[in-house]
């Protein structure tokens, strides 16, 4: 009786673990998109969501793929990704499963296209410091400068207008302000 007891709910265990669903597309909006302009990557599940599983997304720019855990509290399917392409080209972004830690790999794979066509021409002028301010060294290859204001100088009523991919800045204590590159995002 206890054999065939075993068997019975091995057979059903190896029966749910074969039916388990796992990914089923990855979708990129929007797409096309402008190089610096920011693209939500979709991962859904096919059929009913695993609710504890790993997997691996790849961006194909060469930056660092992402390691993704769904545990059914905190990581859900559909699982939603934020990224930035800096340069024009096509992308194929595939996400597939990945033992990570205790979870097990999810089950299949999914790739999308992505068209990133040129963004708007940076502003390769000679950058403006406000009144009052002078520029400290020289402009960086990506653009990125920095003013430092004299005696009696006030800040700017509003930020300096940066290239794309860089980010304004202020240090009103050592009175600079400038365009500096734009830090990449924790994770």
């Amino acid at each position: 009786m206890k054999y065939k007891l075993s068997l019975v709910l091995g057979m059903a265990s190896t029966l749910a673990f074969a039916q388990q669903s796992g990914i089923g597309t990855v979708k990129v909006e929007p797409n096309p998109v402008r190089a610096g302009q920011e693209v939500k990557i979709t991962i859904a599940a096919e059929g009913e969501a695993p609710a504890f599983c790993g997997m691996v997304v790849h961006f194909d720019d060469g930056s660092e793929s992402r390691n993704v855990k769904i545990d059914g509290k905190e990581g859900k399917f559909p699982v939603s990704i934020s990224k930035t392409y800096a340069k024009a080209g096509s992308y194929s972004i595939k996400a597939e499963g990945k033992r990570i830690t205790t979870h097990f790999p999810c089950v299949g794979t999914a790739t999308a296209k992505l068209v990133v066509e040129p963004g708007p021409a940076a502003a390769a002028a000679v950058p403006t410091c406000p009144q009052g301010y002078r520029m400290v060294g020289r402009m960086g290859k990506a653009g990125d400068f920095s003013c430092k204001g004299g005696k009696g100088a006030m800040a700017p009523a509003k930020p300096l207008g940066c290239a794309m991919g860089l980010e304004y800045f202020a240090n009103d204590k050592a009175r600079q302000v400038g365009c500096r590159k734009m830090k990449a995002p924790r994770k």
